[in-house]
């Protein structure tokens, strides 16, 4: 037993499949919102109404307050609970200040719709 012991002990451990650590935060920034909301369907026309109004990135939406993204969602409060869970799994919150973010050029997004 001592000696299964001991090599258990030495054994290498496995990598975690998943990184724990947050993701780079411009990569999270520079998301745009349809991309963000396109696996949760009932969020789908909110990101293009948020999109039409020229919030594009997440850097953009979280500096929005509930208030306006309420308004935005014609007063459907539930769209907005969902849309700030998605921000929580990504260590995001509305009303958040980004200060030295720069939004990336429109064509760089172009590239990702083609």
């Amino acid at each position: 037993m001592a000696i299964i012991a001991k090599q258990l002990d030495e054994a290498p451990a496995l990598p975690s499949p998943r990184s724990t650590a947050p993701p780079p935060r411009d990569s999270v920034l520079n998301r745009d919102v349809i991309t963000l909301c396109a696996r949760q369907t009932h969020l789908t026309e909110l990101a293009f109404r948020l999109a039409d109004n020229g919030h594009t990135h997440v850097g953009d939406l979280i500096g929005l307050s509930r208030y306006t993204l309420v308004d935005l969602a014609d007063g459907d409060a539930a769209l907005v609970d969902s849309l700030e869970l998605v921000l929580g799994h990504l260590g995001l919150a509305l009303g958040t200040p980004v200060t030295g973010w720069i939004a990336p050029p429109a064509d760089a997004i172009d590239v990702l719709l083609d």
